[in-house]
């Protein structure tokens, strides 16, 4: 059996699910198709899902806050009525013990792109939020170096910032899209291209159906290179499944309410989780990205007993107060980075018929509604309301590297 659409996005997870809603608000037909049982079954539903926008690059800073704005206003985004997610704007604080005059700077770059944005002293920090200790001196985590604490010349904080429940927000969006006339089916993996001469034409899935499309998306995530192997596609970027851990433990509600932290000096993030009954702790470090990862479908999905210490103990060092009891849980998902500036590669892909969008590294979630709206404009050549103004050449396959100041989550 034979169906039939204008596109066939593979991946219905958050990256998916925002290109195939945003080209069925164009009234494009569109088909998206996922091997899971349901959604968020990938990189999605292992996401911090935490939305920033200091980014190196003003053109993501942007690409950012588009993203903040849609899931801010996610029921005029989406145009549900009721959406699951929302944007928990609890604040971001940036930690990375850098001068008064670098964090100044950073905030600049910020507001000039429409971001809020400002420099706190130490002393706004403990007045915002008291358990969150102002300590800027970096924490030796091999217990060789006695540590001293010492003060933050200034701290980035941006109060929009914010998180969001990643498998809501991937909910909503295939709900959004379905309303929109387009059709997103899971249990339907795809084992091979249809071509016509040298132009892919469609999918083939592993029931023996298949579905024939004027262009094809690979939006597989961790699963990407396998498609694009079967499609032909050259590839030059380093685009590597890789294994990320976060941990979670119980918040006391006696603490107050913690912001999201991005704290350089501990090597660690935070944020809260569950209404704020817990919190979520991951790695900002290039070190904990890591283990590549060969087959996306098998590998560790808790976290490694070392990895849970050293995180914990560095968030404890960052909140004093903080009592070391209750039960620590955690989970260890997926996320491809593209080795070479740990920015995504979308559009096309070389073959005729055939984009990607591909090598997300971390920055999904919060470019996932910006993805959506930049392919979706360049297929339609159309623009309407809720769509980025940074085109999608931006992110080119065939561009050169995006300059960038870390090659870590935090670029």
């Amino acid at each position: 059996m034979t169906a039939g659409a204008d596109v066939v996005v593979v991946g219905a997870g958050i990256i998916g699910s925002s290109i195939s809603y945003q080209l069925a608000r164009r009234r494009i037909g569109v088909i998206a198709v996922d091997k899971g049982e349901g959604p968020a079954e990938g990189s999605t539903g292992a996401s911090s899902s935490i939305c920033r926008c200091r980014y190196t690059n003003p053109e993501v800073v942007r690409l950012a806050f588009y993203g903040q704005k849609a899931l801010g206003d996610s029921s005029r985004f989406t145009g549900l009525a009721e959406t699951i997610a929302h944007l928990h704007r609890v604040g971001e604080i940036l930690m990375t013990g850098e001068t008064r005059e670098k964090v100044e700077r950073d905030a600049a770059r910020l507001l000039a792109q429409g971001v809020d944005a400002e420099t706190l002293g130490p002393e706004d920090v403990t007045r915002l939020f008291p358990a969150v200790s102002n300590c800027a001196e970096p924490l030796d985590m091999s217990g060789d170096v006695d540590h001293v604490c010492r003060p933050g010349e200034a701290f980035l904080y941006e109060p929009g910032g914010g998180y969001a429940d990643p498998v809501g927000a991937n909910q909503d969006l295939i709900e959004a899209a379905r309303a929109r006339g387009g059709d997103v089916r899971f249990k339907s993996q795809v084992v091979d291209v249809l071509r016509e001469g040298e132009r892919v034409t469609g999918v083939k899935l592993a029931d023996g159906t298949s579905i024939s499309a004027g262009l094809v998306i690979n939006a597989a995530g961790p699963w990407c290179n396998v498609l694009n192997s079967i499609a032909g596609a050259d590839i030059r970027w380093t685009l590597t499944p890789t294994r990320i851990q976060t941990v979670y433990r119980p918040w006391p509600e006696s603490l107050g309410q913690l912001p999201i932290g991005l704290d350089v000096t501990t090597g660690t993030y935070f944020r809260p989780e569950s209404a704020g009954q817990q919190i979520m702790v991951g790695s900002v470090t290039a070190e904990d990205e890591q283990e590549i990862i060969a087959d996306p479908d098998n590998f560790k999905r808790v976290p490694d007993a070392d990895f849970t210490q050293l995180k914990l103990a560095a968030f404890h060092h960052r909140i004093p107060s903080l009592e070391p009891r209750g039960q620590v849980t955690g989970i260890a998902g997926l996320y491809t980075i593209n080795r070479e500036d740990v920015h995504p590669i979308v559009g096309p892909s070389g073959v005729d018929g055939f984009w990607v969008a591909n090598g997300f590294s971390g920055h999904g979630f919060k470019l996932a509604p910006a993805i959506g709206s930049m392919v979706a404009q360049a297929i339609s050549g159309e623009r309407i309301e809720f769509d980025t103004d940074i085109p999608i050449d931006f992110f080119s396959v065939d561009r050169e590297p995006i300059d960038v100041s870390v090659k870590s989550v935090l670029a």
